[in-house]
């Protein structure tokens, strides 16, 4: 993922300032994170989370696989 990509996210304003968090932890995650990972690190409860990923998911900015979640480039 490149510089420009990752500034598209981080400065859109239709994404809440802690979507955009969640969408940068993913990046930067040393492995794929999971909900239950994601909220715990980031001092989230589960519902939080959730929302988070489902307004980076309607933008295509994660995808779920073998029940973790991993990072997009921006479309």
């Amino acid at each position: 993922m490149n510089a420009q990509a990752i500034r598209e996210v981080l400065t859109d304003t239709e994404l809440a300032p802690s979507t955009r968090l969640v969408w940068a932890y993913l990046n930067v995650a040393a492995e794929p994170q999971n909900s239950s990972s994601i909220g715990h690190d980031l001092g989230f409860c589960h519902s939080t989370v959730s929302h988070h990923i489902g307004a980076l998911k309607d933008r295509g900015l994660v995808r779920r696989r073998n029940g973790v979640w991993l990072p997009e480039v921006p479309q």
